[in-house]
């Protein structure tokens, strides 16, 4: 499937759910979204200022121990002192509770004195009183108060709520134009606490005669905490008559948190917004993209929420919009998720085809992955294979398909041929730009394949010149096995091998190019790499190694010169397999085959059968010198060098460089065993241990 068929089947999916999903949140889980909601709402209501209630004070008698009688008692008593006080008005947010039978007529001169008694609209003293209100407390499902409505329908009438009758009756009060019957609901937040004064010291004969005048008092039976009526989404316990008191002062200072028209239309309309943004911009990224996009767009809705509330003191809900994005998101990573996993499985399902040459199988599977640098060379290998099968049309047909994937190539002439001193412009199909340096086999050169315009580097060695006649066509039959065994490798750290050949007199080798540097550049004491880094690059060889040794290849010259890292890419190949031979069970010697004294096992100095413990000896050697700056067998001839790899243990690296771990020292001293028993069973084993350490080092 092509990238642009995979992100347009990527989006419907997304589209699809996230249409489901607002169709979910606006129907049978429309509770479950509301709680969502409700936290981000509770998490920054307790941060909203509000201000107490000016020149306020409750007065709240205790019915402990008490009978009826008494409450009403001490009732009628406060009432009349406060009246006679001269208070600004009295709200009696709870009122006593009275029975059917109960005469009011006491009651009626009470509350219609001159001093405003305002009483809750349904109780029995509403019956007597000027003013009243409608006081109604109607927590949500979790038993917080968050909302309270200004008016109320009754009898066909809409009727003011208590503090909003308060606030009415004042002549200083200026209507809050934020506050109209259209917007008929204000939310709570948090109480700031009022004055409260115990109902002894209202009645004693020592309390201030005019510290009441012009006070808003609010007369209940209800003492603090121990009555409370409902709790607010600060998590503060609260009695009617704080309640009252803090919607009395919202409504009057103008703080009063509500939720005008234009913003419940922008509650409806940014879900659908972040379903569309959504599927937009979530369908064909990577894993990372997709959590960096999610967790800035739902940390800058949850800002946008905060914002309007503490600042602007308005309620928008946006938990809804957050979980749509989030829920869209979650798919959207699983899509990349699933369709990543697709691809490596399908990879690798095309890779075996390859090496068992079906190879209209491998063209199937290859062409379900997406296209990366790793599928087009395995595309390379694949139509060079076709070529080999005299199937011309075929490795035409993939060709296509990689110009196709790829873009279009451009034209051969733009390429700059070669014509330097030494340098052939051209071997085989190949045309060479300029020498990069000197493998152990021969010259290298960058060169491009101007059938496809890739770049390659090109091995090329002078057979005729290095061989005796006599051993020439041994030499030639040896280097074409080598370069066959090399390009059975397909592994992401292991430079492939696409092709090889003999012109002019020279035999050439056809391999992915790396723009990288080789780890001898990391090998200075003065510029060595981080402990950490240099134990993953090894780690890394490590599992290459293991995939080469399985397939019955051993390199026999691991060293920090064929081991190139690209920086930019923080990709590690190994290079230099074309030295490689196929493990030949049959023989009993192998010989010493091409490699580097310092960097060599015991058994391959002393031209024993050589297995893959060898190369693990080797990386040993290599990762030393990285972590320390010089090789740990070093000496003035081959002698003596050769006596220190077969009988001396290294000095441990713990003791020589600050932030490696002494577990290296472990693992360093069973990869440089002697006995290649005696190592690790296999790369992956010493892959496993390297990057165990690295989790320790600096």
């Amino acid at each position: 499937m092509s990238e642009q068929r995979k992100e347009h089947r990527d989006r419907l999916v997304v589209l699809s759910f996230v249409s489901v999903l607002l169709m979910l949140i606006y129907g049978p889980l429309a509770p479950w979204f509301i709680s969502a909601d409700r936290i981000l709402y509770d998490t920054f209501a307790s941060n909203v200022r509000t201000s107490a209630l000016e020149n306020a004070l409750i007065i709240s008698i205790d019915p402990a121990r008490k009978s009826r009688e008494e409450v009403f008692g001490e009732y009628g008593r406060l009432l009349e002192t406060l009246q006679n006080q001269e208070v600004g008005r009295i709200v009696l947010a709870e009122p006593p509770v009275m029975d059917a039978t109960d005469e009011l007529p006491g009651w009626a001169a009470m509350l219609s004195g001159g001093t405003a008694v305002f009483v809750p609209a349904g109780h029995r003293l509403a019956d007597v009183a000027n003013r009243t209100g409608v006081f109604v407390l109607q927590p949500d499902s979790d038993d917080v108060l968050r909302k309270s409505r200004l008016w109320h329908l009754q009898g066909g009438n809409m009727s003011p709520s208590l503090p909003l009758a308060v606030a009415l009756s004042s002549n200083d009060y200026s209507a809050d134009p934020r506050v109209s019957a259209a917007d008929s609901e204000i939310y709570l937040s948090n109480y700031t606490p009022v004055d409260r004064v115990a109902p002894d010291e209202i009645l004693g004969p020592d309390y201030p005669a005019k510290a009441l005048i012009g006070k808003t008092v609010f007369l209940d039976s209800a003492p603090e905490l121990v009555s409370a009526a409902a709790i607010l989404p600060s998590g503060q316990f609260v009695t009617s008559s704080e309640i009252a008191a803090q919607l009395l002062a919202g409504i009057e200072q103008g703080q009063s948190i509500i939720s005008p028209s234009w913003v419940r239309a922008m509650e409806w309309l940014a879900p659908v917004l972040m379903a569309i943004m959504a599927a937009l911009f979530l369908p064909a990224r990577n894993r990372r993209d997709i959590i960096l996009l999610t967790v800035v767009t739902i940390l800058t809705v949850i800002l946008i929420e905060a914002l309007f509330l503490l600042i602007g003191h308005l309620r928008l809900d946006m938990g809804r919009a957050s979980i749509i994005f989030l829920g869209a998101s979650i798919l959207s990573w699983w899509l990349a998720g699933a369709e990543r996993k697709a691809a490596v499985n399908a990879y690798k399902r095309g890779s075996d085809f390859l090496a068992a040459g079906r190879l209209e199988p491998a063209f199937a599977e290859f062409r379900r992955c997406s296209p990366t640098e790793m599928v087009a060379t395995a595309m390379y290998k694949l139509s060079l294979a076709f070529e080999e099968q005299a199937k011309p049309e075929r490795a035409e047909a993939v060709i296509q398909w990689m110009r196709k994937t790829q873009g279009p190539s451009t034209p051969e002439n733009k390429f700059s041929l070669g014509g330097k001193k030494g340098t052939p412009q051209r071997l085989g199909r190949y045309v060479i730009d300029r020498k990069l340096g000197r493998g152990a086999m021969g010259a290298v050169y960058l060169a491009k394949d101007p059938r496809i315009n890739r770049e390659i580097a090109l091995k090329v060695i002078p057979i005729e010149k290095e061989f005796e006649d006599e051993e020439l066509e041994e030499a030639r039959l040896r280097f074409f096995r080598e370069a066959e065994s090399a390009g059975r490798l397909t592994h992401p750290n292991i430079i492939t091998v696409f092709d090889c050949g003999e012109d002019k007199h020279l035999a050439y080798i056809a391999m992915e190019y790396l723009q990288g540097v080789p780890l001898t550049q990391f090998t200075d004491p003065k510029k060595l790499l981080a402990p950490n880094k240099a134990l993953e690059l090894c780690a890394r060889t490590a599992e290459a190694l293991d995939y080469a040794h399985n397939q019955g290849v051993i390199h026999r010259d691991i060293k920090p010169a064929n081991l190139l890292y690209s920086l930019r890419q923080d990709l590690l190949k190994i290079s230099d397999f074309g030295v490689a031979r196929m493990t030949d069970n049959n023989r009993t010697k192998t010989g010493i085959v091409l490699g580097t004294p310092m960097y060599m096992s015991p058994e391959q100095l002393n031209a024993e059968t050589l297995t893959g413990h060898s190369d693990l000896f080797a990386l040993g050697v290599t990762l030393y010198e990285l972590l320390v700056g010089e090789t740990p067998f070093k000496a003035n001839n081959i002698a003596v060098l050769m006596t220190k790899i077969t009988t001396e243990d290294p000095a441990p690296v713990s003791n020589r460089r600050p932030g490696v771990p002494p577990s290296v020292d472990a693992v360093l001293f069973k990869a440089l065993a002697k006995r290649p028993q005696d190592r690790f069973t296999n790369g992956a084993e010493m892959a496993i241990a390297l990057r165990n350490c690295a989790k320790y080092a600096a």
